[in-house]
């Protein structure tokens, strides 16, 4: 069995840009929402919506009334998916190279708005389908009911993909998911970079090659 990579998705494979949400709200409400987007641990609404425990509409009327929003909610929708930023080709042809020795996996705390949307970017920028066709298995928190840090999460990732945790190692740029999955002796490691993967993910594993080969 190829080892494996568990990759997240924002922050890592697709560059996110939250300054990007912030300013685009401004011109909506005077209310700060920067603190609605904690990495790890976000709004209990957007928590919510990545659950997939509201819909969408429910959703954006949540926010229009707790931001005192007057204008339709297409705004508000705008807004949101503004700190997403299209995928490097570099981190596609890398994803593809590292298919050929690694089996990947997706974990991504998402919700379906941003499916759709980074979805619409992948088919105009690469002419992808859906990420789907480049990894193994993914896994969107919101058509799954369990987000990161829930080690439920993580429990059901080597469950279904009977993972040799010897073999397998971690990518995400939360601290908080990186401790959880390392409290079930899972190899993880922070990424801060945006848009270096290649680089940096290149570069831990050939640190675990090394390891492997002194011990």
């Amino acid at each position: 069995m190829k080892p494996t990579i568990i990759l997240d998705l924002g922050g890592v494979i697709l560059p996110l840009n939250t300054e990007a949400t912030y300013q685009k709200f401004l011109n909506y409400t005077n209310i700060n929402i920067k603190a609605w987007l904690r990495f790890g641990q976000p709004h209990p609404i957007i928590q919510q919506f990545e659950l997939g425990k509201i819909t969408e509409k429910e959703f954006f009327e949540e926010l229009k009334y707790v931001l005192r929003f007057e204008k339709e909610c297409y705004y508000l929708k705008e807004s949101w998916n503004a700190m997403l930023m299209p995928i490097p080709q570099e981190n596609i042809n890398f994803i593809k190279e590292l298919s050929k020795e690694y089996q990947l996996i997706l974990l991504s705390n998402t919700c379906e708005t941003h499916i759709q949307w980074f979805e619409e970017m992948l088919l105009s920028y690469h002419h992808i389908n859906g990420l789907e066709s480049l990894f193994n298995k993914t896994y969107y928190s919101c058509r799954i009911g369990l987000r990161k840090p829930d080690q439920k999460l993580f429990q059901k990732v080597i469950k279904d993909n009977h993972l040799d945790l010897h073999t397998t190692v971690y990518f995400d740029d939360t601290l908080a998911h990186i401790e959880a999955a390392r409290k079930l002796n899972i190899k993880s490691q922070l990424y801060t970079q945006n848009q270096l993967l290649e680089k940096e993910l290149r570069k831990y594993l050939f640190q675990q090659e090394q390891i492997l080969i002194k011990s």
